[in-house]
């Protein structure tokens, strides 16, 4: 993934995350849409995704 704006929604955004956060994982709370909203329906950057990663 490339520091470029990236759109992301469903299986690809769960498997940009995979990508990012490897072993650590990540957390993901269907009631809170933060990424979904900031991903899908805006624009990622790689290093918005890690925000998302497990410490």
């Amino acid at each position: 993934l490339a520091p470029f704006n990236l759109h992301l929604c469903g299986a690809h955004l769960v498997e940009a995350l995979f990508f990012v956060c490897g072993e650590k994982g990540f957390f993901y709370t269907p009631a809170k849409r933060g990424i979904v909203e900031q991903c899908c329906y805006y624009s990622c950057t790689y290093y918005d995704l890690e925000n998302y990663c497990n410490s």
